[in-house]
């Protein structure tokens, strides 16, 4: 089973900084879109936990964006104690500093990545 959580992360949406949760598990078989432009976490509630993900484009590491699990901004309630996370996720942004790019990015008709790479 899975706690899986989707941040909007668009400018022009209207919920950007919103959060929604969803619980995944192997007896519904729910599959989850996630709209490009949002960030996508998760975390496994049991010992044993099946992920597969389905992309548009093919991945560049470049365009990655980390957001902390725990950004007081986000308040997002992990279902247990968060304890493993990957020197990535350990390097994440504070969402206030992400979304600050993101804005500034999309007010000057830029892509964000470039704009976050160089912040």
């Amino acid at each position: 089973m899975i706690f899986d959580v989707v941040v909007d992360a668009r400018p022009d949406s209207p919920t950007m900084g919103h959060w929604t949760s969803f619980r995944l598990d192997d007896e519904y078989l729910r599959a989850l879109y996630i709209p490009r432009g949002c960030l996508h976490g998760f975390q496994a509630l049991t010992d044993a936990a099946d992920t597969c993900y389905r992309i548009d484009a093919a991945h560049d590491p470049a365009e990655d964006v980390t957001v902390r699990y725990d950004d007081p901004d986000l308040d997002i309630p992990w279902p247990l104690p968060v304890s493993v996370i990957s020197a990535k996720d350990e390097d994440g942004r504070s969402w206030r500093d992400l979304e600050h790019l993101l804005r500034r990015a999309h007010a000057a008709g830029e892509q964000a990545t470039p704009a976050l790479a160089e912040a």
